[in-house]
């Protein structure tokens, strides 16, 4: 709210409503009408996708507001957002909201700044989610809770668990432990206690969007890296003696379809290596 006058902030104060909500607590439901633009005090806030919706969640991080695209379309929620920990959430009215679009130019700003980053961020995710596989997708998640715009007063160190974090990429915590170990082992983040310290944004930026290597990874080739890396591929079983020659081998004295029925069992296994289902 900085930039605001000193009878829009008076407002803004005298209207906004603080209210605590418990882990797993619903702060708005799908289907309701939308009476509030919603800011994050404390805590972490999950606007939850159905299973059938592709892709990572939206969370809110201290400092983040959302509501502000449905109010401008006049609908109720599109989703559930609901507590992942105890947060204390700011409640503007709406009609306190759109009083301060119509006559100050420094909410305005502010509302164009949080649009246009969230818009990149989206593009960012939809590139990282063609290209690249659960490692990216949770740097993708990091990059918009660590986001200066959108949550400003997260800083460099962001409280959140690996569980917290597995419900927004929707993946496994063992596999969010993973991908949070490697970019570790990168120098971009810090494990802390209870929580994470970012190092380096601008790394963890390049490595969301293109990986590892600094080059975006078309289609399929982390599937087809994991099958080499496990020695499979559609025309042999592997190299002899090896993990993924022995899955694809099929018993002595059967035929050529048990063979092939082996090899899909192992070409699946590799699909799975490194990529626990969605939740």
């Amino acid at each position: 709210m900085s930039g605001l006058d000193d009878t829009d902030l008076q407002q803004v104060q005298r209207e906004l409503q603080i209210q605590s909500f418990e882990p797993g607590t619903v702060v708005c439901r799908a289907g309701e009408p939308t009476r509030h633009w919603v800011g994050v005090f404390s805590g972490l806030l999950l606007v939850r996708r159905p299973p059938d919706r592709l892709g990572p969640s939206v969370a809110v991080a201290p400092g983040g507001w959302l509501g502000e695209d449905t109010l401008a379309r006049f609908e109720p929620w599109a989703d559930d957002v609901v507590a992942l920990r105890k947060s204390h959430v700011g409640l503007l009215p709406a009609q306190t909201y759109f009083r301060l679009r119509e006559r100050s130019l420094a909410f305005n700003h502010v509302l164009l700044a949080r649009l246009e980053q969230r818009m990149r961020i989206c593009m960012q995710s939809v590139q990282a989610g063609r290209a690249g596989g659960a490692d990216e997708r949770v740097a993708q998640a990091l990059l918009g809770l660590f986001d200066p715009v959108l949550h400003p007063a997260v800083g460099q160190t962001l409280r959140v668990t690996q569980e917290e974090l597995a419900e927004i990429c929707r993946l496994s915590r063992q596999r969010v432990n993973q991908a949070l170990q490697r970019l570790g082992s990168l120098g971009m983040l810090r494990l802390r206690y209870g929580g994470l310290e970012l190092v380096a944004a601008e790394a963890l930026r390049q490595f969301a969007g293109h990986g590892v290597n600094g080059a975006a990874r078309p289609a399929g080739a982390r599937t087809a890296g994991r099958r080499a890396a496990l020695g499979l591929d559609l025309g042999g079983g592997g190299a002899p003696g090896s993990a993924a020659s022995r899955a694809t081998a099929a018993p002595a004295g059967e035929g050529p379809w048990l063979r092939r029925r082996c090899r899909r069992q192992a070409l699946a296994q590799a699909d799975a290596v490194g990529a626990a289902p969605l939740e």
